[in-house]
Order: C-alpha cells, then sequence, then structure tokens
C-alpha cells in the first residue's frame, strides 16, 4: 500500500509532462497538427470532436424497480450504461402514443415506482421527434413533451412516456419487443445506490436512502486557444479582419460588423454574441436541434457532453459534462456551454475554455455524502425554505489541483437548486453560520 502511494504522485508527475509536451507541440504548429489529424481519419478536421445528436440527447439518470418495488440508481464505470440501453431499445418497434387519464399525483407516482421496470430520465425535457431520433423510431405525436421512460419488464407490449410537471403520462404500443438484453445488461458489474422516488416541489426526485460513498476523480484537463474560437466564430473560414480590445477583465475580439467574442480568461469562460441570426424565434424542436449545431460550430469537445436543461422564455438550451453518470456543476457558472437564441434574431454563446481529457492517477479516497432526506433537513434546520428547493443532485465539484494547473479534482457533493440557482449544500449552510 505504501509502494502504491509513493508511485501515485510520480504517476500524475509523468501523466501531466506528457500532457505540456504535446500541448506544446500543438500550440506551436496548429496547423501542421491539424494537416496530421485529418490525414490520419477521413473525417474532416470540424467533426473530429463531435459527437452524434442521440448521443448528447441521452438520458441522464437510469433507476431500476425489482419485483419488491425496491429501487436502486444504476451506472455503469467501465462502459456508458444509457448506451447499452439506447442500443437495446432501439431494436424495439414503437407503434403509437396514446395518453392515459391520471387523476392524482399519488397515481402518477405508481408509473414512477412500478415493480420490475427501468426508468431512464432526463435532467430536462424532451419531445417524441428527440426521441425518435435517440432511439431510431419513427413515433407520430410531436406535441408530446416528457423527462421520463418506464420500460416494464414484465411487459413486453408496451413502455411509458412521463411528465412530471402537470404529471402526463402516454402509453407507446411496443411490438418486436425483448427485454433480454436489458435483463442481461442489468446483470452487469453496477454501480447501485438504493434510492426511493419521491416528490420535490413540482418533480419527482430519486431521493437516495442513507449515506452513499461516490469515487473522486482526478484529469488531465485542455483549455483550448482563443485563435481557435476567433477562427471558428469569427473567421468561419473567411478572410475576416478581427480586431481585439484588451480589458481589465477580458478581451474582446470582433468582425466588425455583427459577431463579437468576449473571452474571460481568468474564469476560462467565453461568451459569443451573433447579431446577423434571420430566424426571430425557435420551436421547442428547433432549439434542440440548433443548440446542438452551435455547440459543434463552438468546437468544444463533446465527449462527455449531455442535454440538461431548456428554458422556453428565451429557447435556452443548457448543456453539461458528466463523469461517472454524474454532472459537473461549476466547469462554469452554466456548465460546459448555454446556447440562448433570442427572440429579436440574437444568439448568445456562453461556453467553457476548459474540457476533460483523460483520467489520471489520484490517492484521493470516495466522498461519503448524506442521503437526501438528511442533507433536506440540515438546510431546513437552517432556515432554508423546503419549498425554494426545486431540485438536489448529487453532482461534481471541479476544483484545480494545487499540485498542477493541467490538472483538475472532481469532488462529489450535492448540489441544490435553490431559489433559481445551483449551490453545493456546504455553501449554504456555510451562509447561514
Amino acid at each position: 500500500m505504501k509502494i502504491t502511494k509513493a508511485f501515485l504522485p510520480l504517476g500524475l508527475a509523468a501523466a501531466v509532462t506528457v500532457s505540456v509536451v504535446l500541448s506544446a507541440m500543438i500550440w506551436t504548429n496548429p496547423a501542421q497538427y491539424e494537416r496530421n489529424r485529418q490525414r490520419s481519419s477521413n473525417t474532416p478536421t470540424t467533426e473530429l470532436s463531435t459527437r452524434p445528436q442521440k448521443d448528447v440527447y441521452l438520458p441522464t439518470q437510469v433507476v431500476f424497480s425489482d419485483a419488491n418495488g425496491n429501487q436502486e440508481l444504476l451506472n455503469n464505470r467501465k462502459v456508458n450504461l444509457t448506451t447499452e440501453l439506447r442500443e437495446a431499445l432501439s431494436k424495439w418497434e414503437f407503434r403509437r402514443v396514446s395518453k392515459v387519464n391520471i387523476g392524482s399525483k399519488r397515481e402518477y407516482m405508481t408509473y414512477l415506482t412500478r415493480k420490475s421496470s427501468l426508468m431512464l430520465s432526463y435532467a430536462s425535457p424532451i419531445n417524441v421527434k428527440m426521441f425518435n431520433t435517440v432511439f431510431s423510431s419513427t413515433l407520430n405525436s410531436h406535441a408530446t413533451r416528457f423527462s421520463r421512460i418506464v420500460v416494464p419488464l414484465n411487459d413486453n407490449h408496451h413502455i411509458y412516456l412521463l411528465d412530471d410537471k402537470d404529471q402526463d403520462v402516454y402509453q407507446v404500443a411496443v411490438k418486436s419487443a425483448n427485454a433480454t438484453a436489458i435483463r442481461k445488461i442489468m446483470k452487469e458489474n453496477l454501480f447501485r445506490i438504493n434510492v426511493k422516488m419521491q416528490w420535490l416541489s413540482d418533480s419527482a426526485t430519486a431521493y437516495v436512502k442513507s449515506r452513499v460513498a461516490v469515487p473522486s476523480y482526478s484529469y488531465l484537463v485542455n483549455q483550448q486557444s482563443t485563435d481557435y474560437f476567433t477562427t471558428r466564430l469569427l473567421n468561419k473560414g473567411e478572410s475576416t479582419n478581427v480586431s481585439a480590445k484588451k480589458n481589465k477583465d477580458n478581451t474582446i475580439y470582433s468582425d466588425g460588423a455583427s459577431r463579437q467574442l468576449t473571452v474571460y480568461n481568468k474564469q476560462g469562460t467565453a461568451l459569443f454574441e451573433d447579431y446577423s441570426a434571420l430566424q426571430a424565434s425557435l420551436s421547442f424542436s428547433q432549439a434542440l436541434k440548433a443548440s446542438y449545431s452551435a455547440v459543434k460550430t463552438i468546437g468544444i469537445p463533446m465527449e462527455n457532453l449531455r442535454y440538461y436543461g431548456y428554458s422556453s422564455g428565451n429557447s435556452t438550451v443548457t448543456y453539461r459534462s458528466f463523469v461517472e453518470g454524474f454532472p459537473i456543476f461549476n466547469q462554469s457558472n452554466y456548465g460546459a456551454a448555454r446556447i440562448q437564441m433570442l427572440s429579436q434574431g440574437v444568439r448568445r454563446y456562453n461556453f467553457s475554455l476548459y474540457s476533460l481529457q483523460v483520467p489520471v492517477p489520484t490517492d484521493k479516497k470516495s466522498v461519503t455524502l448524506p442521503g437526501t432526506q438528511a442533507v433536506i433537513d440540515q438546510l431546513t434546520a437552517a432556515g432554508y425554505h423546503k419549498s425554494k428547493i426545486s431540485s438536489i443532485q448529487i453532482g461534481y465539484q471541479w476544483l484545480t489541483s494545487s499540485s498542477s494547473d493541467k490538472v483538475v479534482n472532481l469532488t462529489p457533493t450535492w448540489y441544490v437548486h435553490y431559489d433559481g440557482s445551483w449551490k453545493t449544500y456546504t455553501q449554504l449552510l456555510k451562509q447561514q453560520q
């Protein structure tokens, strides 16, 4: 054990050194790097870091209910669990959608807690059109929005689409369904957390029933150069002259016409504004599609990126990076990227300059977190109002390593959406001391 701990700092130092050398090679001659990378692949350079829309819009949470009604939050640390489940469900033939009459929250909860079922949940609603994209389906019900997919494992003829906001339930008829592949996935060596679905404000939440140990991680991080983003967002392959104005806290780049990029180096974030957009307003489906295209245009790595939120007021879509099934909250104030499409035709893209590369050895132990109800009890005892807690989620806190600015430590904690903003529960408790 002592020998292993002794090698951890050496392994970290070696990993950082390799990263610095590679980064230096790229920064000193980025054009050659891109040409070499393009020659090694038939994929255009602009597409190398992208992921298909069906991956970015995968569900973000999986809850299993056994034959006795016991529920578990599931994750697979070796492979992407939702990708595996998507591949299994994509072989099913979904035929038609019909709405189920629900009389109360209590009745709605019976679908969330259905015995012998699997529930795939989104952090924010999608619609049937996006469902078709993700699961290779041809359902025809464009007005339907939902954030949960309930798959009964003892019924090969139906699945259910659920929306917490209005307690809407939609039954989907299924043909050629076979749960064998899903049952096989369920037998893998999964990371399981005992939970129970309960109401929190106007949405259902997977309450963690008791204390749980969640692993910490360390990753090498990459910071894209400003030239990379100005080329993609301002030049767009054209011979456009870009001006730069340095201020105390930021640098503003402009094409002199309708596009502007503000880089905040200290925070490691950027804001791109485009006043040349022609479309005044976007439908929900258009917003989901256009925001994904915007993320591709920006050029941020999408390997860990997931859809996380939608605001109808200003057609804003938020994406977060995910690690081991849990979201990263303070990569920036808004996640990894926030795509805002205002009704006046203005487009605003907030995004992080930093992205995760590869995990590195760490001697950090797992963090034991209290259960959901224990967190809520601490907050209410400190004077917070439960009615103002709209969501609570285990997530990773992004902290720069003290040993190297090329490494970020990801520490699990509880994040609470209180009175309109996300904060860790420890931050909230300290504010009341």
